[in-house]
């Protein structure tokens, strides 16, 4: 009897763990599936969620060259991580990708991804309560916001530069005339030195030369004046400029800066 009481206690004992074991796969089994579902769940933007996730993909495809696919998934990182959507392959975006295709390729002028510009900071858009329903988006709406995004950025690019250049507007032009002096000296043309190395050269070598400089926007549009050399600073002057005083058998290309130009003076200079 103690040996059948004994093998009775351990059955119900192992059906017990058995049953607790079952109870807690099953438990498992549906809080994954149902987390599986929460993650599956259909996201919708909203119209400032769609502008904000395009204008970023056009600047991904404009300045790196990125497809539109592969610009479009970058371009969500301007949305929190709950408004993201899985877009593993193309066909789960297909109409958002012909969509940015039509915009980039009407109202952006592609670049090639060899240079890496300086792209001024981005505004964020202000975020708008998520909605659960889908949006109907505008085209042309979007299209004018995209344009009128990278009009700014343009704006405050050529801002920057005018200002770089504004020191260049103050500095008092040199007067590229030959000095009257009853002493014959060899005439010397410099094309090419901004107005400080201008007059670092003239005093310099004034006592033994006739030197003019002209700057290159001026020389394009006058006549060449006589001299006995013309030398063109190769680091500052365009192709055009060039062939006009290639015809000169006496033109002297200068293949580096100052000290390049002393030294000719120095050298060459002399033998005139």
């Amino acid at each position: 009897m103690n040996g059948k009481s004994t093998y009775a206690k351990n059955s119900n004992l192992e059906n017990k763990r058995s049953i607790e074991a079952y109870g807690t796969i099953v438990t498992t089994s549906l809080n994954t599936t149902t987390a599986k579902r929460l993650n599956m769940r259909k996201i919708y933007w909203t119209k400032a969620e769609t502008e904000s996730v395009f204008t970023r993909a056009i600047e991904i495809m404009h300045w790196h060259g990125l497809s539109a696919f592969e610009s479009l998934r970058q371009a969500q990182t301007v949305l929190p991580e709950n408004r993201r959507r899985a877009f593993n392959t193309h066909s789960a975006c297909g109409d958002l990708i012909n969509k940015l295709k039509k915009v980039f390729a009407t109202h952006v002028e592609p670049v090639k991804p060899t240079m890496a510009p300086t792209v001024a900071p981005t505004v964020p858009t202000p975020m708008v309560e998520p909605s659960s329903a889908p949006t109907e988006v505008s085209l042309d709406g979007l299209v004018e916001a995209i344009v009128a995004r990278i009009a700014g950025m343009v704006k405050a690019q050529v801002r920057t530069a005018v200002k770089e250049l504004e020191h260049e507007f103050r500095v008092e032009k040199h007067n590229p005339t030959y000095q009257s002096t009853g002493v014959h000296k060899p005439r010397v043309v410099i094309i090419g030195l901004l107005n400080d190395q201008v007059h670092l050269i003239t005093r310099e070598f004034g006592q033994d030369f006739n030197v003019k400089c002209i700057d290159t926007d001026r020389a394009m549009g006058m006549e060449a004046p006589d001299a006995d050399a013309y030398l063109l600073m190769k680091n500052f002057i365009n192709h055009p400029l060039y062939h006009k005083y290639q015809k000169f058998h006496n033109h002297v290309l200068i293949d580096g800066g100052m000290s390049t130009l002393r030294m000719w003076f120095n050298t060459k200079g002399k033998e005139l």
